[in-house]
């Protein structure tokens, strides 16, 4: 792994401590793998893309969801920080919005990256069915369709989600060999501005008994 030069690596600890004022969290290595494999110009370029394009997507479709489709971009890239991180700050938002737990668990999403794409799909539509996630699965099934089948683009939101598999495509470049031992609960809410402390108590205390009941019911 090449080394970084002294301006490289002040470039970096600049980028990790505007991201910790922003975001509340540091991206570690990540940023200066960016560095090592985009440069200067190519990072900042990479880093306003990625915040572009999440904020449009937010826009259309709300926080929940565009988080849920960038982790699942994530996931069939093989990115497991991006999944976790991605699906973990959709989460807190579907608790904050509606009180209830989103469908994915966190630690239910390493076993899904060791399927098939086809597999860790039908597990994706089981997981989002019913009426309230009608939506949410409706995009995921298009993005598929854009991703794996070469589908032209036809609906409003076609466009927009191809560049979301595109820029996770390019992103997980970076990430992809840095995140491999990445683990629910070592990986913060990616995306997400500054969850207080209470959301995240809130939700990982009901997240727990949601598991130990599922555990329950099983034996």
């Amino acid at each position: 792994m090449t080394e970084l030069n002294i301006l490289q690596r002040t470039f970096v600890s600049a980028m990790r401590a505007l991201t910790k004022l922003s975001a509340g969290y540091d991206m570690g290595p990540i940023q200066e793998e960016m560095v090592r494999t985009h440069g200067y110009r190519g990072t900042l370029r990479l880093m306003k893309l990625g915040a572009d394009i999440t904020t449009t997507l937010a826009r259309s479709v709300g926080d929940y969801t565009a988080q849920t489709l960038i982790g699942v971009a994530a996931l069939w890239n093989g990115c497991r920080y991006c999944v976790i991180g991605h699906i973990y700050s959709a989460n807190l938002h579907y608790f904050k919005e509606s009180g209830r737990l989103g469908p994915l668990d966190e630690d239910s999403l390493i076993d899904l990256m060791y399927m098939t794409d086809e597999e860790s799909f039908a597990v994706l539509k089981d997981t989002f069915a019913g009426p309230e996630h009608a939506r949410t699965w409706h995009l995921i099934e298009r993005m598929y369709q854009l991703r794996f089948r070469d589908l032209d683009p036809a609906e409003g939101e076609d466009e927009l989600l191809k560049a979301t598999i595109a820029y996770w495509e390019w992103l997980n470049e970076c990430t992809i060999i840095l995140g491999i031992d990445a683990k629910p609960g070592s990986v913060p809410a990616l995306g997400y501005m500054r969850p207080t402390q209470e959301l995240v108590d809130g939700y990982d205390k009901a997240r727990r008994a949601a598991r130990e009941a599922a555990r329950a019911a099983a034996t």
